[in-house]
C-alpha cells in the first residue's frame, strides 16, 4: 500500500535566515523539520563568502539528516541551487518556496533565469501572489499559490492590553518599510502609543532619532511574543513601499482578529481589502487611517474575524495540493 509523506524520515524545510514563521509552519504541517541557516556572526560586508558558508552548512545538514524531501526558500537563489544539487544527486524530491523578492527585488531580479532552470526539476514551485503564479506558469512551470498560514490566538503569548490607545506596527525594518513616514504619522497622534517591532539596529540612526516620545521600539521578538504584541494592540499597522509584497503580518493580524491598516497596494487590497483600512504611504493619510481604525475597532475586528476562515481555507486547499505532489514523488523513491 502506498505510504504518505509522514511515513518517511522528516522533510527538511530550509531557509537562509534567522527565523521565518512561514517556513516553520510549513515544516510542521508537512510533518518535517525547519532548519534556519544563519552565520554565527555578521558577514553582510562579505556576502559572497557568507553564501559559500551557508551552502556548505546546508549540504552538511542534508548529508547528516538525509531527508526524503527538501523544501527550500528563495531568496537567496543560492539556497535552492544548493538544495537542487543535493536533491538531484540523491534522487530526492525538492520544493522551492519563492518569496516575492525572489522575482522582483532589485537584488535578485537577475536570478530569474537561474530559477527557471531549477524549477524544471522541482516537485513543486510555491509562490505568494497571483501575479507570481502567472509569471511562473508563463515559463511553462506548474507553480501554484500557497498563501501564508493564518495563526490562531492560542499561539500568542498572553499580554495585557493597554488602557491607552495602542498601535503596533508589525515589521522587521526591511528597506521597503516606510519607517520615517510611520514616525511622522505617530507624531500627529501624540495620544496614541506606537510600538514598532523588529531590530532597531536596522533603522538608520538619523531616522531613529526622529522618533517622537509616543514611539517604542520593541526589538526583535520571539514568535509567540510577536503574536502577543498583535493580540494586545488596538490596531495593527503593516506598511510597505514594495508593490509586489504580500505581508505575512497582515495574515497574522487577520488570524488574531485585530483591526488592520495596510499600505494601499494592489495585491494587498485584493487579498485584505474587505477587512482592512487602506492608505497611501504618506504621513497625514496614514495618521488619518490609523485614527479611523481606532474609532472603528469593533467593526474592523469583526471584519478580520470574518476574513480569517476564508484565508485558512485557501491555505488548506493549497497545502493539500502540495501534499499530493510530495506523496506522489515519495512513492517513487527508494525506501
Amino acid at each position: 500500500m502506498p505510504q504518505a509523506i509522514n511515513a518517511y524520515r522528516p522533510l527538511a524545510a530550509i531557509a537562509w535566515d534567522g527565523f521565518q514563521a512561514r517556513t516553520q509552519a510549513l515544516a510542521t504541517l508537512l510533518d518535517g523539520t525547519a532548519w534556519h541557516i544563519r552565520p554565527r556572526r555578521n558577514l553582510t560586508p562579505l556576502l559572497p563568502g557568507r553564501y559559500v558558508l551557508d551552502a556548505v552548512r546546508t549540504w552538511r545538514l542534508l548529508q547528516e539528516q538525509q531527508p526524503r524531501a527538501v523544501l527550500v526558500i528563495s531568496p537567496p537563489v543560492f539556497a535552492p541551487l544548493t538544495a537542487w544539487l543535493w536533491a538531484v544527486s540523491h534522487r530526492r524530491p525538492f520544493v522551492v518556496d519563492c518569496h516575492t523578492g525572489a522575482f522582483h527585488g532589485l537584488k535578485w531580479r537577475w536570478s530569474r533565469i537561474v530559477h527557471r532552470l531549477l524549477f524544471r526539476d522541482a516537485t513543486a514551485v510555491l509562490v505568494h501572489t497571483e501575479a507570481d503564479e502567472e509569471l511562473v506558469r508563463s515559463w511553462g512551470i506548474p507553480g501554484f499559490l500557497l498563501p501564508d498560514d493564518v495563526p490562531d490566538p492560542a499561539q500568542a503569548a498572553p499580554r495585557a492590553r493597554s488602557s491607552r490607545p495602542q498601535v503596533v506596527v508589525a515589521g522587521s525594518f526591511d528597506g521597503n518599510e516606510p519607517v520615517g513616514v510611520v514616525l511622522a504619522a505617530a507624531a500627529m497622534l501624540p495620544e496614541v502609543e506606537f510600538r514598532l517591532t523588529g531590530d532597531p539596529r536596522r533603522v538608520p540612526p538619523a531616522v531613529r532619532e526622529r522618533a517622537p516620545a509616543n514611539v517604542t521600539f520593541t526589538g526583535w521578538l520571539a514568535y509567540p511574543d510577536f503574536l502577543g504584541e498583535l493580540m494586545a494592540a488596538h490596531v495593527v499597522g503593516v506598511f510597505s513601499t514594495d508593490p509586489n509584497i504580500m505581508n505575512r503580518a497582515a495574515f497574522e493580524a487577520v488570524g488574531l482578529g485585530r483591526p488592520l491598516v495596510l499600505s494601499d497596494l494592489a495585491g494587498l487590497r485584493r487579498r485584505f481589502g474587505e477587512a482592512a483600512v487602506m492608505c497611501p504611504n504618506e504621513a497625514g493619510a496614514m495618521a488619518t487611517a490609523l485614527r479611523q481604525a481606532l474609532e472603528q475597532q469593533e467593526r474592523l475586528a469583526l471584519r478580520s474575524a470574518g476574513l480569517g476562515p476564508r484565508l485558512r481555507a485557501q491555505h488548506a486547499g493549497a497545502l493539500a495540493r502540495l501534499r499530493v505532489l510530495l506523496d506522489g514523488s515519495l512513492r517513487t523513491q527508494p525506501a
